[in-house]
């Protein structure tokens, strides 16, 4: 099944599912950075025997599981997109429900979710 590549004037959902992929990871890539600093210094006020209580662990930033939670739902976003741009990309070049469902590793009727942009359940990564 061939299909013709796109040009720079047809959209292709794929590659901007894929483009919110990345900016997903760069932002976490900040966060992230952010979370390991506070981390360590967390960690230093300990080994200077400084009580939890004393500390100013999330004093001016976002709470370091608030932030946890953030990047988490971030990616898990941009990869709800994804999976729903490869499917429909799928169904254009003529694959069946069945045989997303089986590369994708879910059962038909998440296909048939996935093709409806059905918002996905919190457990449908692992489904």
């Amino acid at each position: 099944m061939s299909v013709p590549p796109t040009t720079a004037s047809q959209p292709d959902a794929v590659l901007d599912a894929l483009d919110g992929i990345l900016s997903a990871a760069r932002d976490n890539i900040v966060s992230w950075v952010g979370v390991m600093e506070r981390v360590e210094a967390i960690r230093e006020q300990r080994r200077q025997g400084i009580a939890y209580t004393q500390m100013q662990i999330d004093g001016t930033t976002p709470p370091i599981i608030d932030t946890v939670a953030r990047n988490q739902e971030r990616l898990g976003a941009a990869a709800a997109a994804l999976r729903r741009a490869v499917a429909h990309a799928l169904v254009e070049e003529g694959m069946s429900h069945a045989d997303i469902a089986r590369v994708f590793g879910v059962s038909r009727q998440r296909v048939g979710m996935l093709l409806r942009n059905e918002p996905e359940p919190p457990d449908a990564a692992r489904d």
